[in-house]
């Protein structure tokens, strides 16, 4: 058996041979999610729904020897190292997107790129093995062990263009079924293997080309309010996958505010996100355009604005994703944890690291105006039971896995509305401290990137595109406290400054604007919840 098996590989294989080979398995091995979707919106009774479903089948295959022969134009080994890594890439895209229900399009991409690797650990599973390892390695080294040979290079270089004709002759043929194509295509595309990662890794990094294109200063503006004798400070804390039906105090039937419940919090209807990615949302929440912004936008962001006019600025972050900052004090995790004795440090590296010893440091920070952001780790999955240390597992059983979807749907709503319950615990300590501080008035923002899908309809996690991303996932809490000196500055009440309707990322520029009496041709009263704007 054994020298018929090493027979067989080191006997040579034409490339048309090697190529069907190649294109049969990645049918085979990786198309279970295009299928699944596909067959739910195609109708097998007629000829119509079994050509839609050949015609993707067509298309893969003419696709994929394209890109084989175009590559054995170049080099044969070139041809099969990249088939090999496909392969391997394909195993690991796979186990994501079946486990979690990820679909593989842009923003996607740059949500995988963006991760860290804490982010990266907790996504990791022993699930994830057999498929690297039997539908990825293992093939791969088949590939790498083949003897491949082919003609000259321009019959190589005719059987890809061959392969395109081919494509294109179907298409004319089937025009039929372009309409149901239109219909499904971005869905469709951020399910093909490989495509959907190669084209949409390409798309990213376009997007970071012109995300490190120079930040464009925003105009100018002017104080109309002399600074006081105390210190006026705001807190804007950027939560992470928070969504607004798990907060008690938006009407959930669980008790996960407690914390801020003696607290005069105002809470805000919840709000539609501007996106369900981190990197969107943060630029949203951080830009004047507010839900108009792309997450490349050019424009700099809050923090450099004021920082340009001489508010005090200080960013802490226990997360990824921010548009480029320039404060004057900037602290990640590691930078937070270098600073503190070991016994005295927040565990695990959870979002207490943000609060740690907040007040000391807004008191030592020189000047009338301070603004400080809070970037969370929050509620990001799938690893929730890891988000909050054990004393604050409140609901249990719990999910302890990363693998969320083969818990009970109990388990993983107690674990995520741990995470929820231990933000708000965060909030009363942040408003503690602030409300414990001499001399300065203070208000604090709450509001978090995006939802997040525990299940429901077959989605985890976050990132789908706003065109079919559930309300899970799009609708946020916004939630404020003013002190006491800050409301009776400016004549404020927590009633007064509800609006109707909530435009969660909108709202934070332009009322940290009104709250430091800056005013520029680009503040809109109208997101200004801290100005009584005629409603």
């Amino acid at each position: 058996m054994r020298d018929w098996f090493e027979k067989t590989l080191t006997r040579p294989v034409g490339l048309l041979s090697f190529t069907a080979a190649a294109c049969l398995f990645t049918l085979a091995a990786f198309q279970a999610p295009l299928l699944s979707y596909a067959l739910r919106f195609s109708d097998l009774h007629t000829l119509e729904g079994w050509v839609q479903i050949l015609s993707l089948q067509v298309l893969q295959v003419c696709l994929f020897a394209a890109l084989v022969c175009s590559l054995s134009t170049i080099a044969l080994w070139l041809m099969k190292w990249v088939v090999a890594l496909v392969f391997i890439v394909n195993s690991v895209a796979l186990y994501f997107m079946l486990t979690y229900g990820i679909e593989i399009d842009r923003t996607m991409v740059g949500n995988i790129l963006n991760t860290d690797r804490r982010e990266t650990a907790e996504l990791l599973h022993l699930s994830l093995v057999p498929y690297v390892l039997f539908l990825g390695i293992v093939p791969a080294v088949l590939v790498l062990k083949v003897k491949a040979r082919g003609p000259a290079r321009i019959w190589r270089f005719a059987f890809a263009v061959g392969a395109i004709g081919l494509l294109a002759a179907w298409i004319a043929l089937t025009s039929f079924t372009m309409l149901w194509y239109d219909r499904h295509a971005s869905r469709m595309g951020s399910k093909i293997l490989p495509w959907s990662y190669i084209i949409n890794v390409a798309r990213h990094f376009n997007r970071v080309a012109m995300d490190n294109r120079a930040q464009v200063l925003l105009p100018d503006a002017q104080f109309i309010t002399a600074p006081t004798a105390r210190k006026d400070v705001v807190v804007l804390v950027i939560g992470e996958a928070a969504r607004a039906d798990r907060f008690s105090a938006l009407g959930y039937a669980r008790e996960t505010n407690p914390f801020t419940a003696s607290y005069n919090l105002t809470v805000f209807p919840a709000g539609l996100a501007c996106s369900t990615n981190t990197i969107s949302s943060t630029a949203c929440i951080l830009t004047h355009e507010g839900r108009d912004a792309s997450a490349r936008t050019v424009f700099e962001p809050l923090p450099n604005y004021l920082k340009r006019h001489g508010v005090a600025t200080i960013f802490r972050s226990n997360n990824s994703g921010p548009p480029p900052i320039d404060v004057d004090l900037y602290q990640n995790r590691a930078d937070i944890l270098a600073n503190c004795a070991s016994e005295f440090c927040p565990e695990g590296g959870s979002d207490a690291l943000l609060n740690r010893q907040l007040g000391d440091l807004i008191e030592q920070t020189e000047g009338a105006r301070v603004f400080v952001t809070l970037h969370q780790t929050g509620s990001h999955g799938p690893a929730y039971y890891s988000k909050y240390p054990k004393e604050f597992e409140h609901f249990t059983p719990v999910c302890e896995t990363v693998q969320v979807s083969r818990c009970s749907q109990e388990a993983l709503d107690n674990a995520y509305d741990n995470t929820i319950r231990y933000t708000d615990s965060l909030i009363a300590d942040l408003i503690a401290q602030l409300d414990a501080l001499n001399d300065i008035n203070a208000a604090l923002i709450y509001v978090s990137d995006h939802g997040q899908s525990l299940g429901e309809d077959g989605f985890y996690l976050h990132g789908a595109p706003n065109a079919i991303a559930p309300k899970a996932q799009r609708e946020v809490p916004f939630l404020v406290w003013m002190s006491e000196g800050f409301a009776e500055a400016r004549g404020l009440t927590a009633q007064a400054i509800l609006r109707p309707e909530t435009h969660p990322h909108d709202f934070p520029f332009h009322s940290v604007m009104g709250a430091s009496g800056l005013r520029s041709e680009i503040y809109k009263p109208e997101f200004d919840i801290f100005t009584l704007y005629d409603k």
